[in-house]
């Protein structure tokens, strides 16, 4: 199969998958990813895996697909997915640099092609994947899909994400941050300097010089 994307994933060995930690990721899209959802943290009793509420920061243009349309049904949805008429249920936006996208557990998503991403999450690896757009692998054949899952797991109640420029959850808060002497603050914090791609632990005593603008993640 062709490569789909370039994941850089910050992990700290030990935040892997440990309950009430977040993952930080940088995801560049060489072409358009599956329609994607996970659990929140009520699904995920039911459902099984693990509860997953992201959100994106926009590092390069491009389209990302989030939430459905207005009146979509799980009848329309499995239709879709029979049919290939999939796109055509989804919110489509032309994600601009530095728009932030908050995608809770229960909302469908996709990143499109061309497109990249810092991405905060509840640390969690469960995802079920709705739709691949009709692509086949090497030896022809699709790969899995997991329908029923995930019609178990969206919530068809959830808009659309607005673009922002913030986002704080119960799981995490998300800011930029200018250049200049960080404040003390009581959290731990994890900042992301984009121009040279690279991620800083800051402890709470700790008030760095930050020579650019910056994200700043803030953890539970």
């Amino acid at each position: 199969m062709e490569r789909q994307r370039h994941d850089t994933l910050w992990g700290f060995e030990d935040w892997l998958y440990d309950d009430g930690v977040v993952l930080i990721k940088r995801i560049c899209a060489d072409m358009r990813l599956s329609v994607q959802v996970h659990p929140n943290d009520e699904t995920a009793k039911t459902v099984g895996g693990r509860a997953k509420t992201e959100m994106w920061c926009v590092l390069k243009d491009g389209p990302i697909f989030a939430g459905f349309k207005s009146g979509v049904t799980d009848a329309d949805v499995v239709r879709a997915v029979e049919d290939g008429s999939f796109e055509s249920l989804l919110v489509r936006f032309d994600a601009k640099v530095g728009e932030c996208y908050f995608i809770p557990g229960g909302l469908v998503h996709a990143i499109g092609e061309g497109t990249s991403v810092f991405e905060v999450q509840q640390s969690s690896n469960t995802t079920f994947r709705l739709y691949d757009w009709g692509r086949l692998d090497a030896n022809g054949n699709p790969r899995q899909l997991h329908v029923q899952e995930a019609l178990a797991a969206m919530d068809l109640s959830l808009p659309p994400p607005m673009p922002g420029d913030s986002v704080e959850c119960r799981y995490f808060t998300f800011r930029r941050v200018e250049a200049g002497r960080m404040s003390a603050d009581v959290h731990r914090r994890v900042v992301y300097d984009p121009s040279t791609d690279s991620l800083t632990v800051v402890e709470p005593s700790e008030t760095p010089e930050l020579p650019n603008p910056a994200f700043e993640v803030l953890l539970p």
